[in-house]
């Protein structure tokens, strides 16, 4: 018979079976071992980081060989308890029902585990489409920081947003290879003398819009002081011509 998995009226709000003082028991004690730390909640794209945390949730509470039945032939009724709960309060409702009928722990693991899998390897293959991407990732010539930087953040946080914890330094350092030739300099000068194991995305690209900003002051000087040239020659050229006329 499917067991019932109501909410208590504790202060925990385990979810434990009504029949069961043991579960009751289990529910309080798994809440106790967690603290104040709520339990991590399965999502559609978190299952391979979920499946670690409760590995460890588990294990600390002592209940992971309910899970491994080949790392623990003989499962207390007490643990097994303990890690229904646990996993029932990682998942949502809708999850739940899913998986109501399990009676055991392992069951209960594996169904989860084979309604993830799928997503999981979509989540995965999506991730490597965008990492390819990232790889090949270039600045164009005519391109404003303002514009790539855009792009790049963007991706990032794309790949991010799908659980690849892609590291900082990794980012930057390929950020610094990613730019144009005119900018070549700058990020070489970066990457020597800057700390990139430490620095942020955002200061990298502060750093590369400086030095945009700087050659573009530059640049607007040069220009405006050769318009004042052309104008300078103009001018004497009028007047010669003029002087000839009389």
């Amino acid at each position: 018979m499917t067991k019932a998995m109501p909410r208590d009226s504790s202060a925990s709000g385990a979810l434990v079976p009504s029949d069961s003082a043991a579960t009751a028991a289990a529910a309080t004690a798994a809440t106790t071992a967690a603290g104040k730390l709520p339990f991590p909640l399965l999502t559609r794209t978190n299952y391979a980081a979920w499946a670690m945390r409760m590995k460890y949730l588990l294990r600390a509470n002592g209940a992971w060989g309910a899970v491994d039945r080949e790392a623990s032939s003989e499962v207390d009724k007490g643990k097994e308890e303990m890690a229904m709960t646990i996993i029932s309060q990682s998942i949502d409702d809708s999850t739940l029902l899913r998986v109501a009928e399990k009676e055991t722990a392992a069951e209960l693991w594996a169904a989860l585990r084979s309604m993830h899998v799928g997503v999981e390897r979509v989540r995965e293959a999506r991730v490597q489409s965008l990492r390819s991407e990232f790889d090949g990732l270039k600045m164009g010539d005519a391109e404003f920081v303002d514009d790539f930087a855009a792009r790049f953040t963007t991706l990032v946080g794309r790949i991010r947003e799908l659980g690849d914890a892609m590291e900082e330094k990794y980012v930057v350092k390929k950020l610094l290879r990613a730019v144009s030739n005119k900018f070549i300099h700058v990020a070489s000068s970066i990457a020597l003398f800057g700390d990139t194991n430490k620095m942020a995305m955002e200061e990298a690209i502060g750093s590369l819009k400086a030095h945009e900003e700087l050659v573009k002051g530059r640049e607007t000087a040069r220009e405006e002081e050769q318009l004042l040239m052309v104008r300078g020659h103009d001018s004497s050229r009028g007047r010669g011509r003029g002087g000839r006329g009389r």
